[in-house]
């Protein structure tokens, strides 16, 4: 475990100027965690020099994948991403290492730019996402709800659930773990990542798997 930097209470603590991550198909939550595997040199650069001086680094989504947008000025990167500090390295090999992040803030995007080793930097902003810093507040949801759609949702994915745990964990972290986990569209999880609150997350995550559920069911009829 790498030492913890001090505690975060204002965006004014935050850098305006961060090396960024790009990866698509993934978004991370404030308090949240996630596992990032690291197979290029320019990321295992950035990552190396993060570890070396705790710099924070923003995780954020290309708009189509970097295949297809190979050079950076042209690349079309989401608005919104997550502020974090590294937390954990594994190191798999000398060219790959899985780290895993923890989100701070979301930010928005003001202008990007490559440096001279190679690795995406951005200019950004934290206004309107101070609320991030606050610690979890609970929120109603319709648990019964969603808990009934989860069902059928993880069942044709053919993922099974710990329900005991599922049970016990807060709405947030509830919500916070199906925005990351569940396998949504890059646009959709961007939604909810740039949704402003976790209630309001709640209700877009709910109408996702809702839509999901509903279509397979009707997968089912059309062809059998």
């Amino acid at each position: 475990m790498l030492a913890k930097l001090k505690n975060i209470t204002s965006t004014d603590q935050l850098p305006t100027e961060i090396p960024l991550i790009l990866l698509r198909g993934a978004v991370l939550l404030p308090k949240a965690h996630l596992p990032v595997p690291i197979f290029d040199t320019v990321h295992l650069s950035l990552a190396d020099e993060g570890l070396k001086e705790q710099k924070l680094i923003g995780l954020i989504q290309p708009n189509a994948s970097l295949r297809e947008t190979p050079n950076f000025d042209d690349l079309d990167l989401f608005s919104i991403g997550t502020l974090a500090r590294i937390t954990e390295i594994d190191e798999i090999t000398n060219e790959k290492m899985i780290v895993t992040l923890e989100g701070i803030c979301r930010f928005k995007l003001v202008e990007k730019r490559e440096t001279d080793e190679g690795y995406p930097i951005a200019k950004v902003t934290y206004e309107h996402f101070s609320a991030d810093l606050v610690e979890e507040n609970d929120f109603m949801l319709d648990r019964d709800r969603l808990l009934k759609l989860l069902k059928p949702y993880f069942e044709r994915l053919e993922i099974n659930l710990n329900w005991d745990e599922i049970k016990k964990v807060s709405n947030q972290k509830l919500v916070t773990a199906l925005t990351m986990a569940c396998p949504f569209r890059p646009s959709e999880k961007q939604i909810l990542l740039e949704t402003q609150n976790p209630k309001d997350q709640s209700s877009v995550i709910t109408t996702l798997i809702e839509m999901a559920v509903y279509s397979s069911q009707n997968d089912i009829i059309t062809y059998h």
